[in-house]
């Protein structure tokens, strides 16, 4: 299968889908990490954040970060690279979709705290992904292929940020973010 591999002149249209997967998934990993930016900017005064919990939410996700590429890159060598991609993107789903049920500063727990907790499970998701995309797409191309579509492949990072900017410019204010495919604060 290598040597096939090697002596592959063109990309085929599976390898094309590859691309595109992991382009369209690193492109939401930067896309959760600005908005978050961007609603905090709303909740913060309505919540009346803290610098502190302010910063404890933007960090919780970096936190996650370090133990999720570890425990995922070691999961992807024990069972396979494309399960563990599967995996992780349902990670940040359930971490984010679970954020729906943000609770309000006086709830059973505090909003920020909840978030906070919630936003370490997506950067444990987020840095999973990162972890096992590049080295999934590098498997499937030939070598002299390798270095421009590993480029490729992270060419839609910037794009996270004009689409969250966006995402929130078309809500109106904070307590208009719901919607069917963003929970509430979450993103």
């Amino acid at each position: 299968m290598l040597e096939q591999l090697e002596q592959q002149k063109r990309l085929t249209a599976n390898q094309w889908k590859l691309i595109a997967t992991t382009n369209l998934a690193d492109l939401l990993d930067f896309f959760d990490f600005f908005l978050i930016g961007y609603v905090l900017a709303f909740i913060t005064k309505e919540w009346q954040l803290t610098y502190w919990q302010g910063a404890m939410i933007l960090l919780s996700s970096g936190l996650g970060a370090v133990p999720g590429a570890f425990l995922w890159g070691w999961v992807a060598d024990r069972i396979g690279r494309r399960k563990v991609f599967i995996a992780t993107a349902l990670n940040v789903a359930l971490a984010t979709g679970l954020m729906y049920f943000t609770p309000g500063q006086g709830g059973w727990v505090a909003g920020w705290i909840f978030l906070s907790v919630m936003r370490f499970f997506v950067g444990i998701g987020n840095a999973g992904l990162i972890a096992v995309d590049m080295p999934l797409v590098q498997e499937f191309m030939p070598a002299d292929k390798r270095g421009w579509v590993s480029a490729l492949t992270t060419t839609l990072l910037p794009a996270g940020n004009p689409g969250a900017q966006a995402d929130r410019r078309s809500h109106g204010s904070a307590r208009d973010r719901t919607t069917l495919w963003r929970p509430r604060y979450a993103w």
